[in-house]
């Protein structure tokens, strides 16, 4: 089971720090889910993850591939969506999103990137992939496509 101090570690690797009361006084849209971002880019992960903490989800992050299905093969069952950046270190995203189809074939992933090539999106959303999110994206972007995608899965509307 994933605890505060776990989430908050990964937070502070990010921000550096966290302010508990400003993101304990929002009113969360989330339904406190649990959400695997992998993503390298420091900017990037630190505005993503304010954003999703903001909203009541409950957000791991990592920077590369690798730990991402470490740590989906521990606690996967727990986390209802990725988001996934395309270029990462270690594993490029298409890689990891395979891999991950092959721990979980109902996961859902949507995918982040400004540089993804077309081909390699539309093979990726023929195996499943449930969205795309182009960089830089707005926080009212980021959100409403994590909740429509959370929403379609639970509801059972996802794309086959």
């Amino acid at each position: 089971m994933l605890t505060v101090g776990s989430f908050a570690l990964a937070l502070f690797a990010i921000l550096g720090s966290v302010c508990w009361a400003c993101l304990q006084e929002k009113n969360p849209k989330g339904s406190r889910e649990y959400i695997l971002l992998i993503e390298d880019e420091a900017q990037v992960a630190a505005l993503t993850v304010e954003t999703l903490v903001g909203e009541g989800y409950r957000v791991i992050l990592v920077q590369n591939g690798f730990e991402a299905l470490k740590i989906y093969r521990n606690i996967g069952k727990q986390i209802g969506l990725v988001i996934l950046d395309f270029f990462l270190p270690v594993m490029d995203g298409d890689a990891v999103f395979y891999e991950l189809r092959v721990l979980n074939p109902e996961i859902d992933v949507v995918l982040s990137s400004g540089l993804a090539e077309q081909q390699k999106i539309n093979a990726m959303l023929g195996q499943g992939l449930r969205g795309f999110i182009s960089k830089p994206y707005s926080s009212q972007n980021l959100l409403a496509q994590v909740r429509s995608t959370l929403d379609a899965g639970r509801q059972g509307l996802r794309p086959a």
